[in-house]
């Protein structure tokens, strides 16, 4: 089952449920319960403004996110593996330009045993933009089997850009497996200069090789048809930066 809403502030999710959000207005804080083995996959549009999402999961609950956030404006999502054997990922693709500042922070905590978590996020940022990644993974003493991933990749598109990354990694106990890794670059050179050969101006070959980075967290938007809008407006938003 798959339900459009707007603004949502809480999201109670039954026990044994299986349905699918989309979303394209954002309140400033929103509130999520995954109910014991209920499976949740969320997508949302946050462009130029501010949110604030906590989520609870409980024992073999499963929460999927995928956030494209587009402009100014500060993300965070808070995460609690309350149940055993819960899950709970985020993908964000984040796109800046102009002088647009924003942060995206992340905080998961694995509060159950045999509990799983995993972060991707990639962005891009053109002109005086500044982007700052803060990701956060707690575990807790006394918790058995954790597995817990955390991956940030940008491009800086121009001398005057910023892009920083905080990882912050918790961990209290041994039975865990985590990783956790970031990197920040520009584009392949190489890349581009093969595409111009192909009679693509410079600008569409930066645009195109843009997108195609991005695009790896667009590919978990199971719905074709809001997978192809969200990637219709990031390639109109690196259009106008790139």
């Amino acid at each position: 089952m798959t339900q459009y809403i707007e603004k949502a502030k809480l999201l109670e999710i039954k026990p044994n449920m299986t349905t699918v959000f989309v979303e394209r207005e954002l309140a400033s804080e929103t509130a999520v319960i995954i109910g014991k083995n209920a499976h949740v996959k969320h997508y949302r549009l946050h462009q130029d403004t501010e949110n604030s999402l906590n989520v609870r999961v409980e024992e073999g609950g499963s929460y999927e996110l995928v956030t494209i956030h587009l402009g100014a404006g500060n993300l965070k999502v808070s995460a609690d593996l309350a149940g055993e054997k819960s899950f709970c990922s985020s993908d964000v693709l984040y796109a800046l330009g102009a002088d647009e500042q924003a942060v995206i922070e992340s905080d998961f905590r694995h509060n159950a045993d045999e509990t799983t978590s995993s972060q991707l996020v990639k962005g891009a940022v053109s002109g005086m933009a500044k982007a700052t990644f803060e990701g956060g993974v707690y575990i807790p003493y006394g918790r058995h089997a954790i597995d817990g991933s955390q991956q940030h990749r940008a491009l800086l598109l121009s001398d005057k850009g910023e892009i920083k990354a905080v990882p912050k990694l918790e961990i209290y106990a041994d039975d865990v497996k985590c990783a956790h890794g970031s990197a920040i670059g520009t584009l392949n050179q190489q890349q581009l200069f093969y595409l111009k050969t192909r009679g693509i101006d410079e600008a569409e070959a930066k645009e195109l090789l843009t997108a195609a980075f991005l695009f790896e967290v667009l590919d978990k938007v199971e719905l074709e048809d809001v997978r192809e809008e969200f990637r219709n407006l990031v390639i109109k938003r690196m259009g106008r930066h790139v």
